[in-house]
Formats: C-alpha cells, structure tokens, sequence
C-alpha cells in the first residue's frame, strides 16, 4: 500500500487507539487476547488495513472482530477527528504462527 507521511502518522494514532475499544467491544472469552500487530493506512488516508493476532482463540475470532467494526469504526473516528471516514480491514498476521511451524522444522 502507499503511503504518505500523513498516513503513517494516522497509522500511528490507530494503532494506539485501537486495542482499548477491542476491549471495550470483545471479550477475552469471544476472542482470545488479541494484539495489534501492525497498522497500514493507504495514502490518500482512505482505507486502514490492521492486522492482528490472537492468543488462545477459538476458529472464528476474526468473524467476531468483523461483526463489532462498525461499532469499532465509529468509535475510532471520534476519537482520532478525521474530515473523511476511514474503511477498516481487519486481517489476521500469521507471522507468529510461520515463525512457530519453521522453528519446528529447524530442530
């Protein structure tokens, strides 16, 4: 994705406003403890794509995620005072997971 100074910033703040309203939003028992791994805005500061990781969560956590980001979108929004609303794409880092399955495979 491009991006610009100002979309990285913007990254910044999202990444730092986000997990207080996922666990405003979810609970532990829906979806696990989920991390904030990494944040991309594109340039024109239109869509947001986050990914995340979950720790002790059950198959469908991310479908959970997904059914709580308009409340997450709207919330998000207030607090970052943006002129234009921004598209949020939840998607799942499984950077840890290969990170696991090639340590097995060295040993």
């Amino acid at each position: 994705m491009k991006t610009s100074e100002r979309s990285r910033r913007l990254a910044g703040v999202i990444a730092q406003e986000l997990p207080p309203l996922l666990q405003q939003f979810l609970t532990p028992n829906q979806v696990g403890f989920l991390t904030v791994t990494d944040v991309e805005v594109s340039g024109d500061c239109g869509v947001a794509e986050i990914w995340l990781d979950a720790l002790s969560a059950p198959a469908n956590w991310l479908e959970m995620v997904n059914k709580v980001k308009p409340k997450i979108a709207h919330d998000l929004l207030r607090r970052v005072k943006v002129r234009r609303p921004i598209v949020l794409r939840f998607l799942h880092d499984k950077g840890i997971e290969h990170a696991k399955i090639m340590n097995e495979k060295l040993k």
